[in-house]
């Protein structure tokens, strides 16, 4: 199986001195049971929907291998969310319009899952992801893409936000990227691919 991980740098992992975030946290114990798995982390620092949008089909087709099955994961939307020069990095409905054309067209390319944004420890940026996390799960709920909330439980996770506070504000490290990985690694959206 050929899985590609796309987002912004929570996908990418960084903050984590392992260089594993989430992400690879999930598939380590998969290859460790001896899954045959090509794992890509095809996340980018600071790359919001508007970048990903142009570039995610074309590095998955260059991953794509005859005789594997192919997945595909998506995590976005703390990068839309920044405020740069002053305003809003990419505006909401521009956000859910390139979610949909994302998550529409790879819908038909192979199976797909989403993971929602975490919080920050910016109060008006977690509001921010708050708000995305809500509009991206309605844009999954009606293409049919499994959609897993992280940002409900980590909001209510002193140990996350703690995490993220004591690094840069943003990323959690090792700590916080394992606590992703846990919710991951035990939603039935992600199990069921390895059934």
């Amino acid at each position: 199986m050929v899985i590609c991980f796309f987002g912004d740098s929570l996908v990418n992992g960084t903050g984590d001195s392992a260089c594993l975030g989430w992400a690879g946290r999930i598939c380590v114990p998969l290859m460790a049971s001896g899954r045959t798995l090509t794992y890509y982390n095809l996340g980018v620092r600071k790359q919001a929907t508007r970048e990903i949008l142009p570039r995610w089909e074309g590095e998955f087709e260059q991953r794509r291998l005859e005789g594997f099955e192919s997945r595909l994961v998506f995590a976005f939307g703390t990068a839309d969310t920044a405020i740069l020069d002053g305003r809003r990095h990419v505006p909401l409905d521009e956000t859910r319009d390139n979610a949909h054309a994302i998550l529409s067209r790879a819908t038909g390319l192979a199976p797909v899952l989403f993971v929602g944004p975490p919080p920050v420890a910016d109060e008006s940026h977690t509001a921010r992801n708050r708000e995305i996390n809500s509009v991206l799960g309605t844009v999954c709920a009606e293409l049919g893409v499994p959609y897993l909330d992280v940002f409900s439980r980590l909001a209510a996770s002193d140990g996350y936000l703690q995490d993220v506070r004591r690094n840069d504000g943003v990323h959690p490290t090792g700590f916080g990227y394992g606590l992703i990985s846990e919710m991951v690694s035990g939603w039935p959206g992600w199990q069921e691919w390895f059934v």
